[in-house]
């Protein structure tokens, strides 16, 4: 029979507290705590970079939609309050030269559409300038009920709209009228002028034109119908230049910018780029364009019917703006930064070379993500001045 006296049960359970872990013990709970401290690292770490390449690519994919967006929008409505020829007579206009439209070249037309391929030189990319009357309709104005002759130095509306001659404000940027009239001499036409004082009681300060294509068009009076308003003279190109002291863009961060008055910036700094430029898209890395000519019999659906750049003119052989159908926008987008698990994941794009010009890195894998956005856009207004002069009225 075993003796159990309470001496020899305190002496035991005494030296069972007292007894710690042994080394093997020890060693196998730091490796399994490790093993799962390593697993939920790695876990953390797989999960932050999933959402930061998905917030990425969500960002890039956002900047692609705002640039096709804007860049559709303002395309199909160029045009807008122009004549037959896809041109408003009289202020500015687009110089024979290739490039921005010059302040200069008044004795040429302002022209709905200007192609700019290779803007800046050497850089492989396109950019494009837009013209159009503002089809805000709360700043349209009827000039109407009396003779008005060409020279005029200052352009009356009728009394009902007389209000909205105090929106012409050189110092505040509304520095130009355009009037429209859809049945000048037979056809729509377009006229244009420089405000040179603020308009008032219905009436507008305006330079005399007497400029070539002015003159040949308004040859002793006005139309007595015209529905005047600002023009809209707009330009979109990308900004990877981070020497020139102007915008955000550089190599590593390309940057769609929007012009937003192509005038005045023509009257104070000569060209864009320009410090008033407005940013609407980041990591926008390339903007190829083309054209159909369909008014010539070209078949859209062709893609030999399919031309880059677009520069309208009163030389022999220049593209006309009846015969534009459409543009078709190649954008290329690329994430802000470069995934670092991935580096060889694509490389630079350039859609359509058809400038000569090939994008520095082209064909280098550099870690970004890219999409290439591309869409046909009609050109409503063009289109409508074939159907007019073809429809046999």
């Amino acid at each position: 029979m075993l003796n159990h006296s309470p001496m020899h049960s305190q002496a035991t359970m005494r030296a069972l507290v007292q007894r710690g872990f042994t080394l093997i013990e020890l060693l196998i709970a730091v490796a399994l705590s490790t093993l799962v401290g390593a697993l939920i690292y790695t876990v953390f770490i797989n999960q932050t970079t999933a959402y930061r390449q998905q917030a990425d690519m969500g960002t890039m994919q956002q900047n692609l939609r705002v640039a096709m967006e804007m860049l559709s929008r303002d395309v199909s409505m160029a045009g807008w309050g122009l004549s037959f020829n896809g041109a408003t007579w009289g202020a500015m206009g687009h110089g024979s030269a290739f490039g921005q439209g010059y302040i200069g070249s008044d004795a040429n037309p302002l022209f709905a559409m200007w192609i700019q391929e290779d803007f800046p030189a050497g850089s492989g990319r396109d950019a494009i300038e837009l013209v159009m009357q503002n089809p805000n309709r709360n700043t349209w104005a009827w000039s109407m009920g009396e003779v008005q002759d060409c020279g005029i130095s200052n352009l009356t509306f009728h009394p009902d709209y007389a209000a909205a001659a105090a929106q012409y404000d050189p110092a505040l940027g509304a520095a130009e009228v355009l009037c429209y009239q859809p049945h000048h001499r037979g056809k729509p036409g377009s006229f244009l002028w420089s405000v040179v004082g603020v308009g008032n009681a219905g009436n507008v300060p305006v330079t005399s034109n007497a400029q070539s294509d002015y003159s040949t068009e308004c040859t002793e009076t006005l139309p007595q119908r015209m529905i005047c308003a600002p023009p809209r003279w707009v330009a979109y190109y990308i900004d990877a230049d981070n020497t020139d002291g102007i915008g955000i863009g550089s190599p590593a961060m390309p940057v769609l910018y929007y012009v937003p008055d192509v005038a005045a910036v023509m009257a104070t700094s000569g060209a864009y780029p320009d410090a008033n430029d407005i940013p609407i898209a980041l990591g926008i890395e390339d903007l190829q364009m083309e054209v159909c000519i369909g008014g010539n019999g070209l078949d859209c659906q062709l893609p030999a019917s399919w031309t880059s750049g677009f520069q309208m003119g009163t030389s022999p052989g220049a593209p006309e703006w009846v015969n534009l159908t459409a543009v078709r926008l190649h954008v290329v987008a690329r994430t802000l930064r470069p995934d670092p698990q991935r580096t060889n994941v694509s490389a630079v794009l350039d859609p359509v070379p058809l400038d000569g010009g090939v994008l520095p890195g082209t064909g280098t894998p550099d870690g970004y993500h890219r999409r290439l956005g591309t869409t046909e856009v009609q050109v409503r207004n063009a289109v409508g001045a074939w159907q007019m002069a073809n429809a046999g009225w």
